[in-house]
């Protein structure tokens, strides 16, 4: 009878083991077979964007014929193990033939005009936003923390005269008295929190470049962007806004006139989309004898306007989202290597080696072990690369863009904040490259901004809300974050999102910047030649014009080589050796200009740069104003200025204004993603690798 019960008892185990392991198998089958639809559903989604991208990839290109964009960021190298978590790319796509995009629009109900202000003010949580399509779409991919988003912001301007004014995040909308009445942003879906515009309007817009929406009754500073607005960076989402009109053309007094402001009457606007800060700064007027002090100078425009200096924080090419990289390398201890590299996109500049004896490693000096210990996305399981230390780096990761649930936060202002108003004057915060201050109870920036204090700080993962003005813990807005979702997720446990290009001279696809990988080339920095070229499979090739391998930085360094886009010096072979342009005495200037080279590079600290970044690039960029009349308004009859009258630009003087070719000249034939995501147990790693021909699209 024991020995009955004994041999029952352990049949049933078996029993139970073998169920217990059939479970377990189908379980794992079907984790696995869920991870890959959800790959299919991905390569489909990606494939279909791509085959819609509206521009010519061949750059640049020119707004008047609507192109749209393309911009891919390759921002560091894969590490030793094969990951890349912060690669980006965005563009402008058509949907295919039926199946429009889709997105929010917020609008009043219809019988808002019917009610009064007190009555629309109380039913304000009652209005939604409703469903719109589109057959254009502004779309961005990108990765963080394993999480992989798709923006998906509707190209609509058809739809300009349907949006509901807004400045500053609230709403302007008629009612019965004949007037109007400003409204918060409170869907019922979210509890009614008040949230951003951005948040109830799936819209690509940018605000106003002129005018004060309050003083011409329009009460609506956002402009929904046309393809041809897109073509420009500085109307994209999440990037830094231009705005050309701070003054009265005729009076010279503050406050916008609705033009583009001309202070010293040279024809030429006095703020164009291709300058920057320091290009201003470095360029003080000292007229009638001795305009420019600065022998290197990049601006020749007639003497400045008095209040230009003061509007610098608005010019911010080349128009970069501030949290859009790691942690900023700062090269200055090196031999050969200074700050005004600012690499934007990289990892720590040492990293250090955990196992046995710590061992530091300098990208510049140590460049290869530097390389060999890289590890910028370090993982879970399955990671065979050191762990960075906590004092050099620890938890990091890539900021990239924000998602649509950062972007709830009603001081999330952007597109409806007016840079160039006397009460705003400023970029929209969390898009400004320094923190802002005495706005909006002193919030600070939505994301680090590239501060020296940040440099030096460790990133933690951004798993929760960044806790600034944006999402403070205990207040409704911490509320909001947590009552919300990720709107804009698209997959998740995706340990990388590597993007290459197809380079002709390697005959393959490669990472932007290819020749400063010590991995391939064995050096670092080899690409600084005179002439720039570079031999690769048995050819020479224009290192600069026909290939990948450089930096593409821009604004350019002197040593990157880079001409005039509109100007270029036919003589040119470097700094040193060249035949003068614009040698024409001109009172003032016995000599001409014999120092202008049409290097448009700028050494100057401090300078946002692009870097490994391909875009499709503006004809606006590439073709800056570059003539017009010399004006000195501080001329006096008994001082008089010579030149006052004088055809300005060339061939009598430089261009007025610098032009800048594309970061990366080289056509776009196509490229690669692979997309590595983890199954929800770890165990297993898949590869989903599409590859995108441009050939139609040169």
């Amino acid at each position: 009878m024991l020995v009955t019960l004994a041999v029952l008892l352990l049949m049933m185990t078996v029993i139970v083991q073998i169920f217990q392991a059939a479970t377990g198998a189908l379980n794992s089958a079907q984790v696995y077979q869920e991870l890959d639809n959800q790959l299919r559903l991905l390569d489909g989604t990606i494939r279909s964007d791509l085959n819609g991208v509206t521009c010519k990839l061949t750059p640049p290109n020119d707004p008047s014929n609507n192109p749209g964009y393309l911009e891919y960021g390759e921002n560091e190298f894969a590490d030793v193990q094969g990951e890349d978590s912060d690669d980006y790319i965005r563009f402008t796509a058509k949907a295919p033939a039926g199946r429009p995009f889709t997105g929010r629009m917020w609008v009043p109900p219809a019988y808002a005009a019917n009610l009064t202000q007190a009555q629309n003010l109380f039913f304000q949580a009652g209005y939604q936003p409703i469903t719109i399509t589109s057959n254009y779409a502004e779309i961005i991919y990108f990765l963080r923390n394993g999480n992989l988003y798709r923006r998906v912001l509707l190209v609509v301007p058809e739809r300009q005269y349907s949006i509901v004014p807004t400045i500053n995040n609230t709403a302007t909308i008629a009612y019965s008295g004949g007037t109007s009445s400003g409204l918060a942003y409170q869907p019922l879906g979210l509890n009614s929190a008040t949230v951003s515009w951005q948040a109830m309007n799936d819209i690509s817009a940018h605000p106003a470049p002129t005018g004060d929406p309050t003083v011409l009754g329009t009460y609506n500073s956002v402009v929904l962007n046309t393809l041809a607005n897109l073509t420009n960076r500085e109307n994209r989402w999440a990037y830094q806004r231009f705005a050309n009109d701070f003054q009265n053309n005729v009076t010279g007094a503050g406050g916008p006139d609705n033009l583009a402001d001309d202070f010293n009457g040279d024809n030429v606007p006095d703020y164009y989309p291709t300058l920057y800060s320091e290009t201003v700064s470095n360029n003080p007027p000292k007229p009638p004898t001795s305009v420019f002090t600065n022998p290197n100078t990049l601006i020749f425009e007639p003497p400045y306007g008095p209040l230009v200096p003061n509007y610098r924080n608005v010019m911010a090419f080349p128009y970069v989202f501030p949290g859009a990289y790691s942690r900023p390398q700062t090269l200055g201890a090196a031999p050969n290597y200074t700050t005004n590299y600012g690499w934007i996109h990289s990892p720590e500049p040492i990293v250090v080696d955990v196992n046995g004896n710590p061992q530091q490693y300098d990208v510049a000096a140590q460049t290869l072990p530097y390389l060999q210990n890289l590890n910028h996305n370090p993982i879970d399981l399955g990671d065979n690369l050191p762990l960075p230390s906590s004092g050099n780096g620890g938890k990091q990761t890539w900021w990239g863009f924000p998602t649509w649930r950062e972007t709830l936060s009603q001081f999330w202002t952007d597109p409806t904040w007016q840079v160039n108003t006397t009460t705003n004057l400023g970029q929209p915060l969390g898009l400004a490259y320094q923190p802002a201050t005495g706005l909006l109870g002193n919030f600070s920036q939505f994301l680090p901004d590239m501060t020296a204090t940040y440099r030096n700080t460790p990133q933690p993962y951004n798993d929760g809300p960044f806790t600034n003005g944006f999402f403070p813990t205990g207040t409704a807005q911490y509320a909001l974050w947590n009552g919300s979702w990720e709107d804009d997720l698209i997959m998740t446990g995706v340990r990388s999102f590597d993007i290459k290009a197809y380079d002709n001279s390697k005959s393959d696809y490669v990472d932007l910047g290819w020749g400063d990988d010590a991995r391939l080339t064995g050096t670092i920095g080899f690409l600084n030649q005179t002439p720039p070229g570079i031999t690769w499979n048995n050819q020479i090739y224009d290192t600069l014009n026909q290939t990948f391998a450089h930096e593409g930085r821009m604004p350019p360094l002197v040593e990157d080589q880079r001409l005039d886009a509109s100007y270029p010096n036919p003589t040119y072979v470097n700094m040193g050796n060249f035949v003068p342009q614009y040698t024409l005495p001109l009172p003032g200037f016995p000599n001409g200009f014999p120092n202008y080279s049409s290097n448009i590079g700028d050494d100057q600290a401090g300078i946002v740069r692009l870097r490994r970044v391909w875009d499709s690039w503006s004809t606006e960029y590439t073709q800056a104003p570059a003539t017009g009349v010399y004006l000195n308004k501080n001329s006096t009859p008994t001082n008089p200025d010579p030149l006052n009258g004088f055809p300005w630009g060339p061939p009598y003087s430089p261009p007025i204004f610098p032009s800048y070719p594309p970061p990366y000249p080289a056509p776009l034939r196509g490229i690669q993603i692979q997309v590595r995501v983890t199954d929800p147990t770890n165990q297993r790693v898949k590869t989903l690798t599409i590859r995108q021909d441009f050939t139609d699209k040169l």
